[in-house]
């Protein structure tokens, strides 16, 4: 089987094409990614997060984002789409021509996988969200059972601390939020 290579893409040109796109298109170094079909069990855990960040964080200055929100890593020159963001302070935006932002300083980044997106959100995904100053904690949640797992940066390094939970009652640690899988899963059919 012949393996066609796709044509490398600038960053004004994914950005462009993202601007007046209908579906939405992750971009690393040159090559563009299309975001895949979520299944009802991936859309409410996303929302179930979402709520309950924004209910923890209400009061402070973090600002939670959903999966809409573009996030850029300049260090390896990728544009993702997560699906949830919450940054700490005041955001910082890479502007394109007044059309787009894309958030350049989380704090927290989730994922939630899927089969089709396990591999690249913790390979690709990870190794660049890594590179990313603000970054505290890399979030991934399992859409298939309950289970989340975290990668935590130590305050005075680079080391990330890996946490695995799966228990329902045990609590989920997520920025400074305590929440527990029982309501990370609400109304999920597993």
């Amino acid at each position: 089987m012949e393996t066609i290579a796709k044509p490398w893409v600038s960053v004004a040109e994914y950005l462009e094409q993202e601007h007046r796109s209908e579906l939405r298109h992750e971009y690393l170094d040159g090559q563009i990614r299309t975001m895949g079909y979520a299944s009802e069990a991936h859309e409410l855990i996303v929302a179930n997060l979402v709520r309950l960040l924004g209910n923890c964080f209400l009061d402070t200055d973090a600002r939670v984002y959903a999966s809409n929100r573009l996030l850029h890593v300049p260090a390896t020159n990728g544009f993702y789409y997560a699906d949830a963001l919450v940054v700490f302070g005041k955001p910082e935006f890479l502007q394109y021509k007044q059309k787009m932002q894309a958030t350049l300083n989380p704090g927290v980044i989730v994922e939630v996988h899927s089969d089709s997106t396990m591999e690249y959100d913790q390979r690709e995904k990870w190794a660049s969200y890594q590179q990313i100053t603000s970054l505290r904690q890399y979030v991934m949640v399992w859409q298939d059972r309950q289970r989340v797992e975290t990668y935590r940066r130590t305050t005075d390094s680079d080391e990330w601390i890996y946490t695995s939970i799966n228990e329902p009652e045990r609590p989920v640690r997520i920025g400074e939020c305590t929440v527990s899988l029982t309501d990370i899963y609400a109304k999920v059919e597993l």
